[in-house]
């Protein structure tokens, strides 16, 4: 029996394997009734096995390979006959239920057919032994892939919320310049109506109010935490024109950008006052 720990402080928040290993063994070589706390991926290379879950028996062959979910009680078994070697690979993260969605396991269907080669990017790993983090991750990506069998995008790619967190993302990221709806539309490679409808429709407020909404919230708080000017603040969220950020500015917040900055003082140094008289 061989049994590796991915060990590192750069832990993704999203989706990091935790430890991987091989065994061999022996006929009727048993485990559990036991629950699992992560995400954990039985592959057989070879021989026979039972798992039992969610009171059903699962008769698996070389080939095949199963899950265990967090929190389910698992109990599995070497044929007598013709015993299983498997290899595993325990993960977690936010991000680990829907990749087995995409990946074809549910809480129903906890066994699969390899098709995708992911018995050798799961060996892969496992032939890395002790070694550095960074290592181990970019291999257990390759492991991803081969287990949603290039999916994962497909699944994703053309649906309005994924349309919708990538015109976020990408307002956000540009949010120094002047950004116009067709802009955003052209980066999705999507029209530019079918963005403005899908935007309105999920977000209650336009694509364009968007824009204007977010610029002017980072300004409101480089107005109240620096000392930037006006026209300083105005340029950092992608208005050459002062006037044109000021008129916007009281638009949205009913005072001009410095009154907004003159409440804000008065209103941390009343703050200031009543902390510091307790």
């Amino acid at each position: 029996m061989k049994l590796y720990y991915a060990k590192s402080s750069l832990l993704s928040s999203d989706l990091y394997p935790m430890q991987y290993g091989i065994q061999e063994c022996e006929a009727g070589y048993s485990f559990g009734p036991a629950v699992r706390n992560f995400y954990l991926i039985h592959y057989v290379y070879s021989g026979k096995g039972e798992l039992h879950i969610n009171k059903k028996i699962y008769k698996i062959q070389a080939g095949q390979y199963f899950i265990i979910y967090p929190k389910q009680t698992a109990y599995y078994k070497a044929d007598e006959k013709d015993p299983w070697v498997y290899g595993w690979i325990e993960f977690d993260g936010s991000f680990s239920e829907k990749l087995m969605s995409v990946a074809g396991f549910s809480h129903d269907n906890h066994l699969l057919k390899d098709d995708n080669k992911v018995g050798d990017a799961l060996m892969t790993i496992i032939d890395l032994g002790w070694t550095n983090y960074e290592i181990i991750m970019s291999h257990f990506w390759f492991f991803i892939a081969a287990l949603t069998k290039g999916n994962l995008q497909k699944k994703d790619e053309n649906t309005s919320e994924t349309y919708i967190s990538n015109a976020k993302n990408f307002i956000r990221s540009n949010i120094h310049k002047r950004i116009t709806v067709s802009e955003i539309a052209q980066f999705l490679n999507i029209d530019r109506s079918h963005l403005t409808r899908i935007f309105k429709s999920n977000c209650d407020i336009s694509t364009k109010q968007y824009i204007i909404a977010l610029k002017m919230e980072m300004a409101s708080q480089s107005l109240k935490k620096s000392n930037m000017t006006i026209k300083e603040v105005a340029n950092s969220v992608g208005y050459d024109n002062q006037m044109e950020f000021s008129k916007l500015f009281k638009k949205h917040y009913h005072v001009t950008p410095t009154q907004w900055r003159e409440k804000a003082f008065y209103q941390q140094s009343i703050q200031y006052y009543d902390t510091s008289s307790q």
